[in-house]
């Protein structure tokens, strides 16, 4: 019996070790149960953004640790809360509260509200649903306040960054302005006696004075162009030229300067680079001009070689052929020199700004270091890359490309000038036109009143002055002229209103009388308004004799 005892004691001290393990294994899976129950309360608890569980009364039941930390109050003392009371927000915020318009449209909604503590809220309300009941709205918030504070000083600093550059681009037109009108009687009085001398002495000196004074204008022209670039208002022209032609007026401008150095100016162009493109001619010539300028410059002995070709691609089988888009042609340009070369770490530094090519050499080698980043932006605007191959001591080779469009009809205008040609005088010849123009002359400045007609009296044309927008009305009302070189910015009345006044009184007598605008002012803003007023051409201080001689034979032509 006694070993049937210890049987029976055994079962049952198994039995209650079996029952113990049951009922462990059962606690732990309901520990473990409720856990994975508390995960997603875990989850929101850690998140950074502010949770808070509304019911269907708007009442707060819930909150993570971020909300509770944002409102500055334990969960107990939000709990059964609503959300207007919470500190930083207001019944004024109801009028917007997302978690209001769940509440009615039981549809997710988004607002940014903004506190009484300035403080600026994205407010993200869900609806939530319990075995397909609505049971109330989970809000997300995220506090905005640094990052609109932050966006708001970016803006600011922006906004006052473009004033700045709008500003310096003002200040640099002023200043081009009031430098260009004593250079234009500077340079063209000092043409007008260099051509009348005959000692070369007196020759070399006042060469010295027309070469000081383009370098001057030059500069004026560099500053202009590149206030321009960085505030973004440079503009290009669209018009159809001959591309050969202009590449070698560019070269042929600048051999005297090399042959002064000893140097072979050379220029080569493939047969099958197209002759008639679509681009912008004045800003390609300003590129070939630095570029080769740039050559001249850095070389002692030997030759600057410019080369142009159209660029083509190679098939499969290596043969070449021409571009896919037969409606846009690829140039190539290259300025090869002999000169001193770069050296490699220089190749990036000497496309930024105020950077010269050798530095140690300044005085030799005198410049603003703003050519060829000029030459790199206008490239760049043009739809073109620019490059450098160079060799220490043996020479560099300055390269770009340009993407020119042809155009389907070359019976469009192909014109050289740089003037504005908007409109054909109409009207009768007068007779004094087969010697000459009878022209009014409108400008205030008494020596551009005297370079001017010594200019055009060489050419055998009658000049009558004004000096202001308003006598000149007086004076077209008197007597009857051929045409008039208006100067824009004038006292009393200047050149603009002048020319729409002129346009008014044609429209009802009938009439068009030819006015070429003349202005130190360079801006495309400039020409615009001159094209606005009515006027036909544009001509620029300082002006270039050759250039108003052809203007005026354009006009000749078109009557």
């Amino acid at each position: 019996m006694k070993k049937h005892k210890r049987a029976d004691t055994s079962s049952q001290e198994q039995f209650e070790e079996i029952a113990t393990g049951n009922e462990k294994a059962e606690n732990a899976a309901l520990y473990k149960q409720s856990e994975w129950q508390r995960l997603p309360e875990l989850a929101l608890s850690s998140m950074t953004e502010n949770v808070v569980f509304y019911d269907r009364e708007m009442k707060i039941r819930w909150a993570n640790r971020a909300a509770c930390d944002f409102y500055r109050l334990p969960l107990a003392e939000m709990v059964g809360k609503t959300c207007h009371v919470l500190p930083g927000r207001s019944l004024e915020n109801c009028r917007g509260c997302p978690v209001k318009k769940v509440l009615q449209t039981k549809t997710f909604q988004q607002e940014v509200l903004t506190s009484p503590e300035n403080k600026t809220l994205l407010i993200n309300a869900h609806p939530v649903w319990q075995a397909g009941v609505f049971s109330g709205v989970v809000e997300v918030s995220f506090d905005l306040t640094e990052r609109t504070r932050i966006e708001s000083e970016l803006k600011q600093a922006k906004a006052q960054s473009v004033a700045a550059s709008e500003a310096k681009s003002r200040f640099l037109a002023n200043v081009s302005h009031e430098i260009r009108t004593p250079m234009n009687v500077i340079l063209g009085m000092a043409n007008l006696v260099y051509e009348s001398v005959q000692g070369e002495e007196q020759k070399e000196y006042l060469g010295m004075i027309k070469d000081s004074a383009s370098y001057l204008l030059t500069l004026v022209n560099d500053l202009l162009d590149l206030s321009k670039i960085e505030a973004g208002r440079l503009e290009l022209a669209k018009r159809q030229f001959n591309l050969p032609r202009k590449v070698e007026k560019a070269v042929s401008s600048l051999n005297l300067r090399a042959l002064e150095k000893g140097l072979q100016l050379s220029c080569s162009i493939d047969n099958n680079v197209p002759r008639i493109v679509t681009g912008d001619a004045s800003r390609l010539q300003q590129v070939l001009f630095n570029l080769i300028s740039n050559g001249i410059k850095f070389t002692e002995e030997g030759e600057v070689a410019v080369k142009v070709q159209k660029v083509v691609t190679g098939d499969s089988a290596g043969h070449a052929r021409e571009q896919e888009h037969s409606s846009v042609a690829l140039v190539l340009f290259s300025i090869c020199d002999t000169g001193i070369g770069v050296p490699p770490d220089k190749f990036d530094s000497i496309f930024q700004s105020y950077n010269q090519l050798d530095t140690n050499r300044a005085d030799e080698n005198e410049g603003t270091g703003l050519g060829l980043p000029i030459s790199k932006n206008l490239v760049e605007l043009m739809g073109g890359s620019i490059g450098l191959k160079s060799v220490e001591n043996k020479g560099s080779t300055f390269y770009f490309t340009i993407p020119f469009t042809l155009p389907q009809d070359l019976t469009g205008q192909t014109e050289e000038l740089s003037a504005l040609e908007l409109t054909a005088p109409g009207g009768q010849a007068s007779a004094r036109m087969e010697k000459g123009f009878k022209i009014l002359l409108v400008e205030d400045k008494p020596m551009n009143q005297k370079l001017v007609t010594v200019l055009l009296e060489k050419k055998g044309h009658y000049i009558i002055a004004a000096k202001n927008g308003r006598e000149a009305l007086d004076k077209l009302q008197a007597e009857s002229f051929d045409l008039i070189i208006m100067d824009v910015h004038m006292p009393e009345m200047d050149g603009l209103e002048a020319t729409t006044r002129i346009r008014t009184a044609e429209k009802d007598r009938g009439g068009h009388i030819p006015i070429i605008a003349m202005t130190a002012f360079a801006m495309q803003e400039d020409r615009n308004k001159c094209l606005k007023a009515g006027m036909d051409y544009y001509l620029s201080k300082p002006l270039d004799a050759e250039e108003l001689y052809n203007v005026l034979e354009k006009i000749r032509r078109a009557w």
